[in-house]
């Protein structure tokens, strides 16, 4: 008879949860310096050595932490595979694509601000914190290129985007703007201005077109039809952190 552990991996699971719920509060109320693992556990109703079991170390714990946040929840359901992501991939028109990923923006950009604040704001205090900051940014930035690159295949890019670009391709130089729209910080500033989520949205809508894509070419013919192969119903997935599988 094969051995049923399903109960162990639920008590697991809900340790689990109980942790990183705990963890999220004490970041947020008393940031990175002033949450100890020790009273994550306490909070948490388990000891310290079972929050160091399973996450090793308190920035291992924060990354576990701003993933979930990330998210919206724990489901294991990548954020690839989420509507506001498939949404993204599967715009018809230059407009409707701008309309989307503002949407997905501003989903991230809400559910990881506040956190995100925690991180940025003590950076300077640990190697593997600022380490984590820098990967925060570099996903930032392949999700970022991903995207570009694929409404550059669509022929969906403005023309500005093939003349400024310093170095690299067009692409290139869209991903780099995409990149400075979709910081956290830009999110942040607006907020600290009393923007509220709706307002941020219709303004990255907006910027979007006017600084990336062209919306008089929705019918243009993609860059590399007939050539690869490549269907623009693509598989591509990104984020805008550059979650991707």
């Amino acid at each position: 008879m094969a051995y049923n552990n399903s109960a162990r991996q639920a008590r697991a699971q809900q340790t689990r949860r109980a942790v990183l719920t705990a963890a999220a509060l004490a970041f947020l109320e008393h940031g990175y310096g002033g949450t100890t693992i020790r009273g994550v556990a306490e909070a948490a109703g388990v000891s310290p050595e079972t929050v160091y079991k399973t996450f090793r170390n308190k920035v291992t714990l924060l990354k576990a932490v701003y993933d979930v946040t990330l998210a919206g929840d724990d489901e294991q359901v990548p954020i690839p595979q989420r509507p506001e992501a498939v949404a993204v991939r599967a715009a018809t028109t230059p407009g409707e694509a701008a309309a989307a990923y503002a949407k997905l923006s501003r989903m991230i950009s809400s559910h990881i601000g506040p956190l995100l604040n925690v991180v940025i704001g003590a950076r300077g205090t640990d190697p593997d914190l600022d380490a984590f900051v820098r990967q925060i940014d570099s996903e930032r930035l392949i999700g970022a290129a991903m995207l570009t690159r694929l409404w550059h295949e669509r022929g969906w890019l403005k023309a500005a985007m093939e003349m400024g670009a310093d170095t690299g391709t067009p692409a290139d130089h869209a991903r780099d703007v995409m990149w400075t729209l979709n910081s956290p910080t830009v999110y942040r500033l607006l907020k600290d201005r009393g923007w509220s989520d709706a307002a941020y949205e219709t303004w990255l809508t907006a910027t979007i077109v006017a600084t990336i894509l062209d919306e008089q070419a929705a019918n243009a013919t993609p860059r590399n039809a007939g050539s690869t192969g490549r269907s623009l119903g693509s598989s591509v997935a990104f984020t805008v952190d550059g979650s991707h599988q």
